[in-house]
């Protein structure tokens, strides 16, 4: 397979990406797996990632997509009697989804939200934190009470591990701290804390995957910072010690395993489709005219200010840059476009500011650095990146930078560009099963490289660019 860049700005990194994206092609001879690790019980920790969660919304046929799953069908065959459980959804169950509509002649397509089914309650939410203000209890888990080997919950934060009742739908009421998804995999009432399901969890298994952070900063950055857990040393804090927490769980005894660093926030098409400058560009180009885009002073004391190429416009957002709208100015009512005059900025809920964006990098870098000397230093797990000497699995340089450019992949093209772009789903965020199949290989390279195994990757141009 011969495999070429499309990107002139990340030629250099290419090639390194490449030997980890890279998938068997078609009438390609598949190797033996092999490997001298048990991955006969293999156990994912992880939030929205890890579950399968994609174009907004946990269905069954995402969860099989889930990246552990995939990862799993690939270690079978390296292990006599491996197995892997995943607490599945009824087909047509869960919380709804994104389904596409069309895409509009500016670029920017259109979804519907498709409501699951079979959900057994609805709770009214008032806190709500750029999100649903809804809260469904989803119907419970086939096996209920047993653990799966996927423990990738939707939402879930590290900061939230040790809460008791985090998953017991007697504390499902407004405001409450409650996840639905956790809650569908426990006894009814159980005040079971996540911590206390891992550590149970892993009695039985033998070879683990942690990714798992994102979710406690994704509130916030969705919010344009208006809202959710602020990115600060506290909440820096609470994030290394509780990864320290439950990894002192996944590697007790040496139990192998990869642990993976969170990636950057700018490689989200969240972000990455409404960074400043590039931002006033396009829409300069499509306006035809030299407009600038203009934001809100973020503390509400200065004057409105035009848009940095440090600042990100929510991709949420951007349809609506340069529509008409009323605005007060004086005692006046005036029609002016939205973002495009100096009169009618963007509301700061609506932009990641660099002060913002500052803010979340700094506790993501703090976080990883924690990772990485745990991995090393603490459990000893072997190096993956030589060059290096690391022990953790960088996303950002094997996956999430080259995609964020544009990479081929047996002469399929992976872009940042949701649904078109085959790798990000329709919710800026999360992943198509291409996209998981792309993250499981990314783990499955790494462990190879770690373990000196010979398990396959997976042909991620055979699964379809939706899971709906």
């Amino acid at each position: 397979m011969k495999n070429f860049c499309l990107a002139p700005w990340h030629c250099a990194g290419f090639v390194a990406a490449a030997l980890l994206l890279n998938a068997c092609a078609p009438n390609q001879d598949t190797p033996t797996p092999t490997t001298r690790v048990d991955v006969s019980r293999y156990l994912a920790v992880g939030d929205t990632y890890t579950s399968g969660f994609s174009a907004g919304g946990l269905t069954r046929a995402s969860q099989e997509y889930a990246y552990p799953n995939l990862i799993a069908r690939q270690l079978q065959g390296a292990s006599n009697g491996a197995s892997f459980s995943q607490p599945l959804l009824e087909a047509g169950t869960g919380a709804g989804y994104f389904s596409l509509v069309d895409f509009p002649a500016d670029g920017f397509f259109r979804t519907r939200r498709v409501d699951g089914q079979a959900v057994r309650a609805t709770v009214i939410n008032p806190a709500a934190c750029a999100g649903a203000d809804t809260v469904r209890l989803l119907a419970r888990s086939a096996t209920a009470g047993t653990l799966p080997q996927n423990l990738g919950v939707p939402g879930l934060r590290l900061t939230q591990i040790e809460f008791p009742g985090l998953g017991n739908e007697n504390l499902a009421v407004p405001g409450a701290t409650f996840n639905p998804y956790f809650e569908r995999l426990l006894s009814t009432g159980s005040d079971q804390t996540y911590l206390k399901s891992v550590t149970d969890a892993t009695a039985t298994s033998t070879f683990f995957t942690f990714f798992l952070g994102i979710d406690d900063l994704m509130p916030y950055v969705r919010a344009g910072g208006q809202c959710g857990p602020v990115p600060n040393s506290t909440l820096t804090t609470q994030l290394r010690q509780n990864a320290k927490k439950i990894l002192d769980q996944l590697t007790a005894g040496g139990r192998p395993g990869i642990i993976a660093r969170l990636p950057s926030f700018t490689n989200l098409p969240l972000l990455r489709a409404g960074k400043g400058l590039d931002l006033q560009a396009r829409l300069q180009s499509k306006f035809k005219d030299d407009a600038l885009i203009y934001i809100e002073d973020p503390i509400g004391l200065g004057r409105t200010q035009p848009i940095t190429d440090d600042d990100y416009v929510l991709a949420t957002t951007i349809p609506r840059v340069g529509q008409l709208t009323e605005v007060l100015v004086g005692t006046t009512t005036l029609v002016l476009p939205y973002g495009r005059d100096i009169r009618n900025p963007l509301r700061d809920a609506d932009v990641l500011d660099k002060d913002e964006l500052s803010r979340v990098s700094v506790v993501v870098s703090s976080y990883n650095n924690e990772l990485d000397r745990l991995a090393s230093e603490v459990y000893k797990l072997p190096v993956i990146t030589p060059a290096k000497k690391q022990s953790t699995l960088d996303l950002d340089v094997a996956l999430f930078n080259p995609v964020a450019g544009s990479i081929s992949v047996a002469g399929v093209t992976y872009t940042a560009e949701p649904v078109r772009g085959n790798f990000f789903s329709l919710d800026y965020y999360s992943l198509t099963p291409r996209g998981n199949a792309l993250l499981a290989n990314t783990f499955i390279s790494a462990f190879n490289k770690a373990y000196r195994a010979n398990i396959p990757t997976i042909d991620a141009n055979n699964l379809p660019t939706s899971a709906q």
